[in-house]
């Protein structure tokens, strides 16, 4: 059958720019004009009207294919801005039981509510083909990219998921051409058949500004998403270099950089800037500047911001390690408002261990490069406590490393942020975990309880009780300075 219409259908989850559907229905109607495209977000809707809503959408657009995006299937991000991880360090670590017995019940409604979530979705999905057979089913987005097997095991007959890049794909799905050469996996018979991509997709070639007006048109709550208190996110890249052993990326975009055309990054800022009135963008990449390699072109990208004189304020994941006095000039006269650094630990064998690819004395010159280029924004800093081989020594070198950040910066520009290592599935520490005993080979992520969604969350003994219980007690009496209570919390108790 022909594809003539799509229907994009994002699904539920935290509520937050939708970049990925954005520039892949941009990328096919540059590619095929002719396709008529239409973008849903379930974001939108109320639990209870989800399928009513999907239901007349398919009826009003009647596209040939519908295009499910799954953004991720993380159950909850263990730091001390989620609710679930208070709710578990009490029921673990609190003497109180009446808050123990609270926070029981409130951690068995989050996980209800998780698996509640992940079924509501291919209900979702199960629903469109039981209700419209003849319309293809079509499955992306980050979740397919990490539990892409298992996933599709999940799909009606017929379905097709894409892992990964998926301009490449859906271009051939469009055209009726053979999968063979992409990281697909196709359910069939009642079984699921996988693929592996062989090629990147040309971004740099391929790269050109979003057509937002046309965006605008095909996506009704577009415009949702550019009011005052959201970042717009602008892929600059794709692929990080690194492989530090707790995250997933590298396995879901790759590890080979690929980047976009500096103009063309600048140009779609200016775009949603003088025609949307933008004025706050997050670069959603894994880093924007991930190595030295990098600063040529990173370099170029900034030049084309200041050049075009934006009125922006903009943030990303950053590594400064690497920076120049140059950089960190461009860097402050482009708009950076705001640095989100991930070191991760203080201490540099812990660092190396977790094979980040940082050196504390490259860290702290750039620190200071980033200071007398005029920096003023604040700063987070990511520390997820407990990693492995962690030790009282270890803790206390890496709150000595925060204070000397701070001596730089100024302490009120710093904010501590406390945030475990996530055991993810694909990384070296869902391997470590197993071979310690941690975790059992055979752990579905898909299907949690209240006991096993623990186990996902590095913070064994002997210092997870102290640290848990230092969280808690900031969380409970210092709530807008946490990070630098739990820090000198744990200073008195370790030294």
């Amino acid at each position: 059958m022909a594809i003539k219409s799509i229907l994009y259908v994002r699904l539920k989850c935290p509520e937050i720019y939708p970049s990925s559907v954005i520039y892949l229905a941009d990328w096919v109607h540059k590619k095929r004009p002719e396709i008529d495209q239409q973008i849903i977000d379930m974001v939108l809707f109320d639990d209870i009207d989800e399928k009513r809503a999907l239901v007349d959408a398919i009826k009003t657009h009647e596209p040939d294919a519908i295009a499910f995006s799954w953004r991720n299937m993380q159950p909850f991000s263990p730091n001390e801005a989620d609710a679930s991880l208070y709710h578990a360090l009490t029921f673990y670590h609190s003497k109180n039981p009446i808050k123990r017995t609270q926070a029981a019940l409130s951690g068995i409604r989050m996980v209800l509510d998780y698996n509640d979530r992940v079924k509501r979705n291919f209900s979702l999905i199960n629903m469109a083909n039981r209700k419209f057979p003849k319309k293809k089913i079509w499955a992306g987005g980050p979740a397919f990219g990490l539990f892409l097997d298992i996933m599709a095991e999940r799909l009606p007959e017929g379905a097709v998921a894409i892992g990964g890049e998926g301009e490449s794909a859906i271009l051939k799905l469009i055209d009726g051409v053979d999968l063979v050469d992409e990281k697909v996996a196709i359910k069939q018979e009642g079984k699921v058949k996988l693929y592996k991509k062989k090629e990147y997709f040309p971004l740099w070639e391929e790269s050109t500004p979003v057509d937002f007006q046309y965006i605008s048109k095909i996506f009704p709550n577009f415009t949702n998403y550019l009011k005052k208190d959201y970042e717009v996110a602008i892929q600059t890249k794709r692929g990080c270099p690194y492989k530090c052993v707790f995250c997933a990326y590298g396995f879901i975009d790759g590890y080979k950089v690929r980047y976009r055309k500096p103009e063309v990054i600048a140009q779609e800022a200016e775009i949603l800037v003088k025609d949307f009135g933008v004025n706050k963008i997050w670069f959603c990449d894994s880093q924007f500047y991930p190595s030295r390699h990098s600063l040529p072109i990173v370099e170029k990208t900034l030049d084309e911001l200041i050049d075009r004189d934006l009125d922006i304020r903009w943030s990303s994941y950053l590594r400064i390690d690497n920076v120049t006095e140059t950089l960190a000039d461009k860097m402050v006269r482009s708009g950076l408002r705001h640095l989100r650094l991930s070191i991760t630990s203080g201490c540099q064998p812990i660092v190396d261990w977790l094979k980040i690819g940082m050196k504390f004395d490259k860290f702290f010159d750039a620190c200071r490069l980033m200071k007398s280029a005029g920096y003023e924004g604040t700063i987070n800093l990511d520390l997820s406590l407990n990693a492995p081989h962690e030790t009282k020594e270890t803790i206390l070198e890496t709150i000595d490393t925060v204070e000397r950040i701070a001596d730089i910066f100024g302490k009120d520009m710093i904010r501590p942020f406390i945030i475990f290592l996530a055991i993810q599935p694909r990384t070296t520490l869902a391997k470590y975990a197993i071979e310690k005993g941690y975790l059992k080979p055979d752990f579905n992520p898909l299907s949690l309880t209240p006991f096993s969604i623990r186990k996902l969350v590095h913070n064994p003994p002997p210092l997870g009780k102290p640290i848990g219980k230092a969280l808690i007690k900031s969380m409970e009496d210092h709530p807008d300075n946490i990070g630098w209570n739990v820090l000198e919390e744990l200073k008195r108790e370790f030294s």
